[in-house]
């Protein structure tokens, strides 16, 4: 494929994965909650947090916490907010070892890579944490920009970024629909389906595109 120019990478369950049960756990016994109780909260509130429309990283916590039927004063979620994203930025989110050795490889070869993460404020600490903004030519964050994945804002802010045209990009991400939406609008995707990923929304069909299992494969179709 000598024609691209430009890759776009999702984050989570592609670059890296987290300790979200454990923490999640957490959130469980100190309000009482059941799992299936969070994570309704956190899937309700996962569009309007993507697109920053809670305002902060306390204001994504609070819709949360409202949304599982915990009364949430500003003085907790201060509290909860400072150790969820202590806890996050230091030992809650990890690269792949293959993540980083990609991601310098293919800027060695020239082409221009940007992260294209749907995520709420949480995550912006995170991307500095792991040192990301030097890896990649462009971070895109769905909260940032105000549109997520699979809209097709998100991408072509991306392809802006780096300067690229749909037809000169390729897209990795664990979501099918996600590489639905790129393809939408001319990007060839690929789905990353790894191991010992286990995203809370699945995988999804992968229909004809091609699958990795691994992230350097990746290097072999560009």
């Amino acid at each position: 494929m000598n024609d691209v120019r430009a890759v776009l990478l999702d984050l989570y369950d592609t670059l890296a994965w987290t300790e979200w049960p454990t923490m999640r756990a957490e959130l469980e016994d100190r309000f009482g909650v059941s799992e299936g109780e969070l994570l309704r909260a956190f899937t309700t509130t996962r569009q309007a947090r993507s697109t920053g429309a809670y305002g902060s990283a306390e204001g994504d916590l609070a819709a949360v916490l409202e949304a599982a039927g915990v009364p949430a004063d500003a003085e907790l979620v201060h509290e909860l907010n400072e150790t969820r994203m202590k806890a996050f930025a230091e030992n809650g989110v990890h690269l792949w070892d293959d993540s980083l050795p990609t991601l310098r490889a293919l800027r060695a070869r020239g082409l221009r890579t940007a992260i294209v993460s749907n995520c709420d404020h949480a995550t912006r600490p995170i991307v500095d944490e792991l040192g990301l903004e030097r890896e990649a030519d462009a971070v895109v964050l769905s909260f940032e920009v105000g549109v997520a994945k699979p809209d097709a804002g998100i991408y072509r802010a991306a392809l802006d970024a780096l300067g690229a045209r749909p037809e000169e990009a390729v897209f990795v991400d664990d979501q099918a629909w996600y590489c639905e939406g790129a393809e939408a609008i001319g990007i060839r995707s690929f789905m990353i389906a790894r191991e010992d990923a286990a995203p809370a929304e699945g995988f999804g069909a992968a229909g004809d595109r091609a699958v990795l299992h691994d992230l350097r494969s990746l290097l072999d179709l560009v």
